[in-house]
């Protein structure tokens, strides 16, 4: 009997296999101090343990400059999380084992995977359990920071939240965009070559395939970052002017170069476009089947049999039928799914899609999966409440404010490389 897929994984996972130069160290290199961080120390251990989690994440590194760049900035990365877990314990905040537990679960529950599942993946890819969890700790102590210390200074009024409506209504029919933003702040003018190195790295792994809201996760400077550097949805006159020129010229789904700022970098991306409110497609409901086939050496070849395979699907009872005609290794549910909790690439291939239609082959992983759409209920139009303005205008505030705070804290850090 085939088993009934109930993980997204080969899909949702955002975590890839790494390759590159990081190099072998010995034991004693790995305990060796590299910074000191207001009397807290960062080891070459440390520096090892992001390393191998972040290239995990975006993907090998092709040369020793890369090597040695990446190694900058997580030394930096690791600077900050250290701040903001002192500033932390400064203001009295505790972030227990239990939460950032949960938050791990959180993580392996949104690529629909066990906790248990996640950490093992994480040992395949030589990335340890202990280094996200540490930036799992980071993250939310700073969170706890930035709401106890700048939300209640945050005064979002009723007419500013009426204001953003009156013009959403008055853009109605125009077009909206959701976007996806990574910040690398440039500090002093000395981080300006390698902050712009970093900035086109990263836009060639994610162009070469890396998760647009890993590396955001990973690298962003704003406050976006947490969320995958996902902005909402934004209409042209309300985005950011550093950027918007760069926007509205954005084929969807495609990343922009490094654009300068008066204060750093920007990488940007159109996820989705949508009409002022029009229906959002993120929330249209659908009902995935899959199926799973091993690749062969020849892929174009074997791209067009699937194909022609799968166009004969005129309903979702076609299913067994066309996966034993390919050989596949699995078929079967994938359940339920909103279409705004798949990654762009995904989303993109279904959203068009109606009931008892297939996508082209999709590569995830080490598989080739066909998805098939056997239920679909579309999104209905609602205009946004007070309290979504609200929250949409306050984290955009929030989010310059915690930048401030944060360059403070460096500022004022007593901060010794070795």
């Amino acid at each position: 009997m085939t088993r009934r897929i109930n993980t997204l994984a080969g899909i949702l996972l955002v975590l890839a296999s790494a390759a590159g130069p990081v190099q072998a160290q010995s034991r004693g290199d790995v305990q060796r101090i590299v910074a000191v961080v207001n009397d807290e120390i960062i080891s070459e251990y440390d520096i090892k343990e992001r390393m191998q989690l972040i290239t995990s994440t975006t993907g090998a590194l092709r040369t020793q400059e890369e090597y040695d760049q990446l190694r900058k900035t997580v030394i930096q990365l690791l600077v900050d999380e250290k701040l903001q877990v002192q500033e932390a314990k400064e203001q009295k905040i505790t972030i227990t084992d239990e939460e950032v537990n949960q938050r791990f679960n959180e993580l392996a529950a949104r690529n629909n995977i066990s906790a248990e599942q996640f950490s093992q993946e994480l040992a395949r890819m030589g990335a340890s359990k202990e280094a996200i969890l540490a930036q799992v700790k980071a993250g939310l102590a700073w969170e706890e920071v930035v709401n106890a210390r700048l939300r209640p200074f945050l005064a979002i009024g009723e007419g500013e939240v009426s204001a953003y409506l009156d013009n959403l209504k008055s853009n109605k029919g125009q077009p909206e965009y959701r976007i996806g933003e990574i910040f690398l702040a440039v500090d002093s003018p000395e981080k300006e070559a390698e902050t712009r190195q970093t900035a086109e790295r990263l836009v060639r792994q994610i162009r070469e395939g890396a998760e647009f809201s890993a590396v955001a996760r990973q690298f962003s400077d704003i406050a976006t970052g947490a969320v995958g550097g996902d902005t909402g949805w934004v209409i042209g006159d309300h985005i950011n002017p550093d950027i918007r020129t760069e926007v509205l010229k954005l084929p969807e789904g495609q990343v922009s170069d490094p654009i300068r700022v008066t204060s750093g970098y920007y990488i940007v991306t159109v996820a989705d476009k949508r009409e002022v409110l029009s229906a959002d497609p993120d929330e249209t409901q659908v009902d995935l089947q899959q199926i799973v086939i091993t690749p062969t050496a020849d892929a174009d070849a074997q791209r067009q049999r699937i194909m022609a395979a799968t166009s004969t699907i005129k309903e979702c009872s076609d299913i067994p039928r066309v996966a034993a005609a390919l050989g596949a290794s699995d078929q079967g549910s994938l359940g339920t799914v909103r279409l705004g909790d798949l990654p762009p690439p995904v989303n993109r291939a279904i959203r068009n899609l109606q009931i008892g239609q297939a996508t082209e082959p999709l590569k995830t992983g080490t598989d080739v999966r066909v998805l098939v759409v056997c239920g679909r209920k579309d999104a209905e139009v609602r205009e946004p409440t007070a309290a979504e303005i609200e929250d949409f205008l306050s984290n955009q505030r929030l989010s310059m404010m915690a930048r401030r705070y944060l360059r403070d804290l460096r500022r004022d850090a007593i901060i010794d490389y070795k």
